[in-house]
């Protein structure tokens, strides 16, 4: 018992560490994944109004982001913790049959490309406007949690939602403090402002306006996703590579991208940024959207001028440009498919970049869009 009250108050240390900078907060849940056993501790919060975020350690933004635009609505857990307001600690098993388990798609998709968040045990507290839920996570070879070691995150919970209510303060203060709220809003572009989960913190008037109409992008349970499913994928990625680095772990910001619309033939041009909280508790990134909808596009020969792309390489980037797809350019054209992909990849290749989406937007930034 000695040695748990060590580990606790070493561990409570870390915790509230984080909140005056001595420490990470990344070190702190890391902590508590060592002290209880797990091999990953995530931090689920569930507001009142349907809205979801979450954070981890290890810190991983492609599973933070995965989990809460593809599968936090489709864990049966979090719904029947919060539909049957259940309190404490709960084991799957409390919660979902094993034929529940075995259709879930939580435990058959996303816990097959992270098994080490097989089995779980989440401590759920009415905490923060809504229910928040420490879960402590391991691989399914390591068997279930011991009960010293699920006892250790029912004395550490609390502490750690007092922690993250303390440090939910310091992005507004920040941001307001320095203004940069204020002169976002004054901007005519879109901005919005993201969490580690890819939650909404803030969006000026413009980009509220696109979200509001579900042109390019939109807000499901206060997550940001592309409204277009072509696109989906290019800002996710994005989004990911820009909470690596506001998280230290890159110094690349990813490439502007385009992202499809329903209204409008010209796609919304994203370029991505860190916030400067100074704070890597808070795991922040800023997106610019550009709507240039009545901007002229180039010629093909201007683009053969700039770029060094062949005339029929050249005529296929002002298509995309203007929102036209492959298949549709090959077929006004009179070509295969196969031709215009092929002309498709040789521009990718002489731009350097990988994606249709990146040809858009560095298209865009060269030509003034």
């Amino acid at each position: 018992m000695a040695a748990s009250a060590s580990v606790v108050e070493d561990t409570l240390s870390c915790l509230y560490g984080s909140i005056d900078g001595s420490n990470s907060w990344a070190d702190a849940m890391s902590r508590v994944a060592a002290a209880t056993g797990a091999d990953r501790f995530t931090f689920n919060s569930v507001g009142h109004d349907g809205s979801f975020h979450h954070d981890s350690a290890p810190f991983d933004p492609e599973g933070l982001l995965m989990f809460a635009q593809d599968f936090a609505d489709k864990d049966l857990r979090l719904q029947r913790i919060v539909s049957q307001r259940r309190r404490g600690l709960i084991h799957t098993g409390d919660v979902m049959t094993p034929q529940e388990i075995a259709r879930c798609p939580v435990h058959n998709e996303f816990y097959r490309l992270f098994p080490e968040c097989w089995n779980a045990c989440i401590l759920a507290l009415e905490h923060l406007g809504g229910i928040t839920a420490p879960t402590i996570q391991r691989r399914a070879s390591k068997g279930p949690f011991a009960p010293e070691e699920t006892r250790l995150l029912e004395v550490l919970g609390p502490h750690i939602c007092r922690v993250v209510e303390l440090q939910a303060l310091v992005p507004a203060r920040t941001l307001g403090e320095d203004g940069i709220v204020a002169a976002l809003d004054g901007l005519d572009d879109g901005v919005i402002i993201f969490d580690q989960s890819g939650f909404v913190l803030h969006m000026n008037a413009s980009a509220r306006a696109i979200v509001a109409a579900k042109d390019g992008l939109e807000l499901t349970r206060g997550v940001l996703r592309a409204s277009h499913r072509d696109s989906r994928q290019v800002l996710f990625d994005m989004m990911a590579r820009t909470l690596r680095v506001a998280a230290g772990l890159s110094f690349d910001l990813p490439r502007p991208i385009g992202l499809r619309r329903h209204s409008n033939a010209r796609p919304l041009i994203v370029r991505a940024f860190v916030s400067p909280t100074g704070k890597d508790a808070n795991r922040i990134g800023v997106l610019k959207i550009q709507d240039h909808s009545s901007w002229q596009a180039p010629t093909a020969e201007t683009v053969r001028a700039a770029t060094g792309l062949t005339p029929a390489e050249s005529r296929l980037a002002v298509a995309l440009l203007e929102g036209e797809s492959v298949i549709d350019y090959a077929r006004r054209e009179g070509l295969s498919e196969h031709t215009a992909r092929s002309h498709l990849k040789q521009i990718r290749s002489k731009l350097g970049v990988t994606r249709q989406a990146n040809v858009i937007a560095e298209l865009a930034r060269l030509f003034g869009s």
